[in-house]
């Protein structure tokens, strides 16, 4: 039975002679009958080299007693590995007379293993981040050594394959999505090499995870440095960019500018159409500037509606191509159904002449950026040192406006509001003034836009607020006539949800009568949002407080929006009274804002009345109030007390 089984099985006495042996031994030493075996030693069969290897294992087995098993060994003739196991061959005394031993073929397992290592080789490097390229050789180079001679080759994607002789079989090369990157080609593998196969597979599947993992990392490196949206590169890249170009440009004395470009009212298309036509809007943008530019330069976008351009050219003729972008971005653009027309500001700075390094040049368009805006948009400017000068006051203006706020270094002045068909004063508007450690008394024109833009307007606001409650109480409790005192409320107040508890905060903490307190908004702030508004202003409105519109006629508020505000009075602003009566259509406008307040049951007050002319128009239309250096000029608290006191003496 033992001479139909593969494994190789032999028994041998002390001097190594052959006493039995199976018949897959026979043949794999050349024999024909196990008779032409019985009697020879290794010495006689194999080289002296393996026959001593032989016999030294062998004789270790017999002179311990202990057994030598599972040992793998190559092959002694041929290709291929054997499992060896040895054991001492006993008489029926025990006595050792020699050995017994039997091998098994592990060709194929060791086969196995083998390819199983290189694949996770090629794994390893996989995770290791090797360049695909070596990856690639690396495999080729494995595969060939593996494969006994055979050719193979990898095409990927549109490459063409070597010439193979003979038929070719192919595994296909996947990416994780479910396409392919290509495939692996190799010479026809017969059918009983299924482990092969199956190997192969394993290698084009590994090289479709090097293909993908290497087509992340140069995705991520591109995001890294190029802006998602509009696929332009980004502040990272802009930076690393410029530093080239400027070293080149102080070493080759050539210009070079750098351009910040800014859309006009990009958030009107956000907030109307929605992000996705903003977003629409800035691909179709950056297209239009890439265009221009060309080659001939370099546009990114460093977020928002923001763009920087940089070129290598002088002064006058940078201004001429940033002329042709500004005026190309100004062209229509339709997107869902609405043509939209966007303008931009740009503000320029040259290398050298405006700085040396990308963060001063930066810092230099910025600013001209600023001043471009400040123009009245879709313009641009160049920088100058004035510029810079302006912008070191500014940042020193912005730090005392805040100690200014901590150390309470303001006062209120206050403007009376006279009754025309009494004459009697019955109402002051409360205006802030900056008692300047250094300067003196500023008006509001000079710190109230700088507090707007930095937020100190709202601890601002809150200081007026507080002040102008406490004056009012002092007036009343010095038994002067009750005055309605009105308070100016800045859109950024208005926006602050915790407003009216401010208010609330404000009239408790001086035990004023809310009725005595009037907050003036202007048209503009209420328009913006009409709902939001109205919500606030009846939350104003239930603390009892009354609330007025300051410079009405400038907002474009409808009637039918107007009669929705719990409103007590309307202010017209001073610059329909400033022509009267030199200009006829001021005086039309300004009547027609006094019988619309009769029509709506509201006050209504005339501010900058500065002329006996203006005074009698605006009482022959039927205004009821007039502020205005006619009558008096923002006063004092003091000075207030004695005109009021001297208006109650001359009435006894």
């Amino acid at each position: 039975m033992i001479n139909y089984v593969p494994d190789y099985i032999y028994a041998k006495d002390r001097d190594g002679r052959f006493l039995f042996a199976n018949q897959a031994i026979v043949l794999n030493n050349g024999f024909t009958h196990v008779t032409e075996l019985i009697g020879l030693t290794d010495a006689e069969i194999h080289p002296m080299a393996d026959a001593h290897k032989i016999e030294e294992v062998e004789r270790q087995v017999m002179e311990t007693g202990e057994a030598d098993l599972g040992v793998e060994e190559r092959r002694l003739k041929g290709e291929g590995w054997l499992m060896m196991s040895r054991v001492p061959l006993r008489d029926r005394n025990g006595n050792i007379i020699g050995v017994v031993g039997a091998s098994r073929d592990i060709s194929a397992r060791k086969r196995a293993e083998e390819l199983m290592s290189a694949q996770t080789k090629l794994l390893q490097d996989v995770a290791r981040g090797v360049d695909l390229d070596e990856l690639l050789k690396d495999a080729r180079s494995l595969l060939e050594r593996l494969l006994d001679g055979r050719q193979i080759d990898f095409v990927l994607d549109s490459e063409q394959p070597e010439s193979l002789a003979g038929d070719i079989q192919e595994f296909p090369i996947f990416s994780r999505d479910g396409g392919r990157h290509g495939a692996l080609i190799t010479e026809k593998i017969d059918g009983d090499e299924a482990g092969l196969m199956e190997f192969l597979a394993g290698i084009a599947q590994t090289i479709g995870i090097a293909i993908d993992r290497h087509r992340d990392i140069a995705h991520i490196a591109y995001l890294a440095e190029h802006d998602a949206l509009t696929g332009l590169p980004n502040r990272m890249l802009l930076d690393r960019k410029l530093s080239a170009l400027l070293e080149k440009a102080s070493r080759k004395q050539k210009p070079l500018a750098v351009a910040f470009v800014d859309l006009d009212n990009f958030k009107l298309v956000n907030d109307t159409l929605g992000h996705a036509a903003g977003d629409e809007l800035l691909m179709a943008v950056a297209q239009r500037i890439s265009t221009q530019v060309g080659r001939r330069g370099i546009v990114a976008r460093i977020g928002g509606d923001e763009f920087i351009i940089v070129l290598e050219e002088s002064s006058d003729t940078v201004y001429e191509r940033l002329t042709a972008i500004l005026k190309d971005i100004s062209k229509p653009l339709t997107i869902d159904g609405v043509e939209i027309r966007v303008g931009c500001s740009i503000g320029v700075a040259c290398a050298m002449e405006h700085g040396e390094t990308a963060s001063d040049l930066f810092a230099s368009a910025d600013m001209a950026l600023y001043r471009a805006k400040e123009a009245g948009r879709n313009s641009i400017r160049l920088f100058t040192p004035a510029m810079a000068e302006d912008a070191r006051n500014k940042l020193i203006r912005i730090e005392e406006l805040r100690r200014a706020v901590e150390r309470d270094e303001f006062v209120l002045h206050y403007q009376p509001q006279k009754e025309i068909r009494s004459g009697r004063v019955i109402g002051v508007e409360a205006l802030v003034r900056w008692q300047h450690p250094s300067e003196g008394f500023l008006l509001p024109d000079a710190f109230i836009p700088l507090a707007e833009e930095t937020g100190l307007i709202v601890p601002l606001g809150e200081i007026v607020l507080r002040k102008a409650c406490q004056q009012a109480r002092a007036w009343r409790d010095r038994g002067l006539p009750d005055l309605r005192i009105g308070v100016n409320v800045s859109a950024r107040q208005f926006l602050e949800s915790s407003l009216t508890s401010q208010v609330a905060s404000a009239l408790q903490a001086a035990g004023l009568d809310p009725q005595w307190l009037e907050l003036e908004l202007t048209e503009s702030l209420i328009m913006r949002d009409v709902e939001g508004a109205i919500e606030r202003m009846l939350e104003l409105k239930a603390l009892g407080v009354s609330l007025a519109i300051d410079d009405f006629g400038t907002g474009y508020s409808s009637l039918s929006t107007l009669r929705r505000f719990p409103l007590s009075r309307l202010k017209i602003d001073r610059s329909f009274i400033a022509d009267i009566p030199a200009k006829p259509g001021d005086m039309a406008i300004t009547s027609a804002i006094v019988s619309l307040g009769r029509t709506l049951e509201l006050e209504v007050v005339a501010e900058g009345v500065e002329t006996e002319e203006q005074a009698r128009f605006l009482e022959g239309a039927g205004c009821e109030l007039l502020q205005g250096y006619l009558f008096a000029r923002p006063l004092p608290s003091s000075e207030v007390e004695s005109l009021l006191a001297g208006m109650i003496a001359k009435a006894e």
